[in-house]
């Protein structure tokens, strides 16, 4: 049977609260939930938990809590309401913008999709922390978060039996220098973590001797503080002495971690108790007793599997759910496309093309009308009053006519559409190319590139400056609110019309409204 340690990092190893400060008394309660309520008491560490979402006032409260919520539920075996408020921490730390936060909610889903055996959505999450890591200013909240990187993926190593290369991750892990932070006891607990780890690969590897001077050297450091690893901890030393033969030790540490059994109502931890006890018992003659702790455990494991099954399934259909979208999707697309390309065709041949024709009719009809003796007279006096333009055909009629349409398209915000392109816009203005170009070059002084760029960052400047609330918003979310196809080419953008880049405007506008 797997050693579940695996599982112990998704119950204290992904959850650090890598920039959580402990000044208030939100933080006194959630870092009372964390440590000692979650390990002796998990109904109250529920409630508590619970109290701290329905009453967070910040963002970053909020983030914290739906993280609280979601390791006391995984603590208790109850995985799909963890994942559901592990999502929600993601979402709202996505769109704050706050790379701490995404690395650690990610790295939360990481563990309970491990737990759950779903190994694929695990590594997935994985990969996102090492994505979100690297915008991580804080070089101690870094350094933690990188930790923590490195023990889930040596738990996932453990679980593919490369023990070698688990026990090599942690050593790194520990030669690491800068991660303790004095304002976050949290912090203090890394090191225990990796050392947990390490014996767990000794003693899976059968070295049990080898894993008992890791846990007594965490039995220091946690001495004081009431938490998962002490629990754990007795639990594999009661484990180790079993497999070497000291029963009356092995018996110690199964009375240590009873109580903890108990109050935690940790799923895993009741497994790995009964497992051990059921060991104990068996080697000391007691078959009777033995049957008993290996009952308790079959109704754990069985409680276990149905909810993972329940999960796996949810996981599966909702993954047809997306395809069958998705293809629906696809399929109306393809609809509009060929509905849309027909009414076109239609639209053109009915309105537009008539009055090309008729414009062009006025045009020959004027130039009938003029007098080509006085043309090299008055030549001078015409490029005084026309720009430049050697296609330049158009009658008053339509230059005015495709001004007002123009502005009234500035009107309706028509540059926010990242598709816009020359050609789009002249059929907007039913006309062509040639004639929108000439327009935009007399009447807005500017290319068309040049033209759509200035209106694109002057909408996102007054929207900036008539909401605050976009001031935290993400670049990436700005960009694509303004029209833009991807940030560096709204900063880009930005800096060429401005001046300075999208950041310092935002703190300028910041300080100016404090």
């Amino acid at each position: 049977m797997l050693r579940p340690i695996l599982i112990l990092c998704c119950l204290f190893l992904c959850y650090s609260s890598n920039s959580f400060s402990q000044q208030s008394g939100f933080e006194k309660r959630f870092a009372d939930v964390r440590s000692s309520l979650v390990s002796t008491n998990s109904k109250e560490a529920l409630r508590v938990a619970d109290s701290l979402a329905k009453n967070s006032k910040t963002d970053i409260n909020r983030i914290k809590s739906q993280i609280l919520l979601s390791f006391v539920y995984q603590n208790t075996g109850a995985f799909s309401l963890a994942i559901d408020h592990a999502l929600a921490a993601d979402k709202l730390a996505s769109l704050m913008g706050m790379a701490d936060f995404e690395t650690n909610s990610a790295l939360v889903l990481a563990s309970i999709y491990r737990e759950i055996e779903i190994l694929e959505e695990s590594k997935k999450y994985i990969d996102r922390a090492k994505q979100s890591i690297k915008s991580v200013n804080d070089s101690t909240t870094y350094k933690q978060l990188q930790i923590q990187i490195i023990q889930e993926e040596s738990i996932q190593l453990i679980k593919s039996k490369l023990y070698d290369d688990a026990i090599a991750n942690m050593n790194v892990a520990l030669e690491t220098k800068g991660y303790i932070d004095v304002r976050n006891p949290e912090s203090l607990l890394i090191r225990s973590k990796c050392l947990i780890i390490l014996a767990e690969c000794y003693a899976k590897m059968g070295n049990y001797a080898e894993s008992l001077p890791y846990l007594k050297k965490i039995l220091d450091e946690v001495y004081a503080v009431e938490t998962l690893i002490k629990p754990f901890t007795y639990q594999l030393l009661a484990e180790s002495y079993c497999n070497l033969g000291q029963l009356d030790s092995a018996k110690a540490f199964l009375d240590l971690e009873l109580p903890y059994v108990y109050g935690s109502n940790n799923i895993e931890l009741k497994k790995r108790y009964y497992s051990t006890e059921a060991q104990y018992f068996k080697a000391q003659g007691n078959d009777k007793l033995a049957l008993g702790s290996l009952d308790n455990l079959n109704k754990i494991e069985q409680q276990y599997y149905n909810t993972v099954k329940i999960i796996g399934n949810n996981l599966v259909k909702n993954n047809i759910r997306d395809l069958k979208i998705l293809r629906r999707n696809n399929l109306i697309l393809i609809w509009i496309l060929i509905i849309g390309t027909s009414v076109l065709f239609l639209y053109y041949f009915i309105k537009i093309k008539p009055k090309i024709i008729s414009n062009l009719q006025k045009d020959k009809q004027l130039l009938a009308n003029i007098d080509f003796t006085d043309l090299n007279q008055n030549s001078s006096n015409i490029n005084k009053e026309r720009p430049s333009n050697p296609d330049y055909q158009i009658s008053l009629e339509t230059e005015t006519r495709l001004v007002k349409k123009l502005n009234d398209l500035e009107d309706d915000n028509f540059f926010l559409d990242k598709t816009i392109t020359l050609g789009s816009l002249a059929n907007k203005l039913m006309t062509n190319q040639k004639y929108v170009s000439f327009i935009i070059r007399k009447y807005k002084n500017q290319h068309f590139n040049d033209y759509m760029l200035n209106l694109r960052i002057q909408y996102i400047i007054r929207e900036l400056e008539s909401n605050k609330v976009m001031l935290d918003y993400k670049l990436s979310y700005l960009a694509d609110i303004a029209g833009f196809t991807s940030h560096s080419k709204f900063t880009m953008a930005f800096k060429s019309v401005m001046n300075i880049t999208p950041s310092q405007f935002i703190e300028e506008l910041r300080n100016s409204k404090a």
